[in-house]
């Protein structure tokens, strides 16, 4: 339409364009959600492809030496009454299988024992090895939390853990009995579960089977929605992958750093479950459970929700208590 000042131009009125955000929002309300989903699904996937790489690092690991690696490796004298170490974690001993040999090499983990966190220690053990963080966790790539009061030293995070079995109670040993030699360290400070101090578990040693036996499980960094029964958010402490450390705090510092049993005072705790109320648990910053690599190398999303008994059954190898199709 033409006038004698020009074209007339129409534009928005004020009403219509609020309308149009209004509509703007709504749809980004309703698309949010979604692509969060997505991207947790897709973090999800890595985390369970992150395990599944580890079960195929043990499995190499058993075939060049003939038995998995133990959860930790300590050459110091054997001590009866403590997890405590210093010593090479499972983690470190895989480092060639995950690609990661030139890391292994330097640390000189086959032929040094791990005596102090000193800087030729810290260059390798602080850098991030992504296939031991979930991608979901949040925080930094280094734990800070699970040092002891006065440690100034922390060392690369790891989300997960192995399992030491169905309680976090070491087997009694005497000297000379079964090859056990305290003053030689050759003892396995032992749960029922895949991996303890010195161990060296063989697949034949898994009689309850490989594909019934929880192998490594995740462990979260930070707080992930439990709450205890208080109501406060716990905040969980994660793992190092190097091992049991000298900066670490002192107290069953092998199963807070390296390892993790499932139940610690029989079948009613409910404070070592998946996403349970201790901060050492098992755990994770996917809704509803935590991922764990099988023994036979295969990844399962267990629910927090699982039946303690079948939690328990599932982390013991040889307790002859079989639970499938969970």
């Amino acid at each position: 339409m033409e006038t004698r000042f020009g074209s007339l131009r129409r534009g928005f009125t004020l009403v219509e364009l609020l309308v149009v955000i209004a509509i703007i929002g709504v749809l980004i309300a309703l698309l949010l959600p979604a692509v969060q989903q997505a991207r947790e699904s897709a973090r999800r996937m890595q985390c369970s492809n992150n395990l599944k790489q580890i079960g195929l690092a043990m499995h190499t690991y058993h075939d060049v030496h003939g038995a998995f690696p133990a959860g930790f490796w300590r050459r110091t004298p054997y001590t009866l009454s403590t997890f405590g170490g210093p010593g090479w974690g499972w983690g470190a001993a895989i480092l060639p299988q995950i690609e990661q040999n030139a890391r292994f090499e330097a640390l000189n983990i086959n032929n040094g024992a791990y005596t102090s966190d000193d800087a030729a220690v810290l260059q390798y053990s602080q850098p991030l090895i992504p296939g031991y963080r979930c991608p979901s966790a949040p925080g930094k790539d280094v734990n800070d939390v699970m040092v002891s009061g006065s440690a100034t030293y922390s060392h690369g995070l790891s989300t997960y853990k192995g399992v030491f079995g169905d309680k976090n109670t070491q087997a009694s040993y005497s000297d000379n009995k079964d090859g056990c030699d305290i003053a030689q360290g050759s003892c396995v400070n032992g749960g029922n579960g895949m991996f303890s101090a010195n161990s060296s578990v063989k697949l034949r040693d898994v009689t309850d089977g490989t594909t019934n036996t929880v192998m490594v499980g995740e462990i979260a960094f930070g707080p992930n929605g439990a709450k205890d029964a208080s109501g406060n958010a716990i905040s969980y402490l994660g793992a190092v992958w190097i091992g049991v450390t000298t900066s670490g705090a002192k107290s069953n510092v092998a199963t807070f750093q390296t390892l993790r049993g499932i139940d610690a005072n029989g079948n009613t705790e409910r404070s070592y479950v998946i996403n349970g109320t201790n901060s050492r648990s098992f755990s994770s910053h996917h809704p509803g459970g935590a991922q764990f690599v099988l023994s036979d190398g295969s990844a399962r999303f267990y629910s927090a929700t699982i039946d303690q008994l079948m939690i328990n059954r599932i982390s013991a190898r040889n307790d002859g208590q079989v639970i499938e199709d969970l």
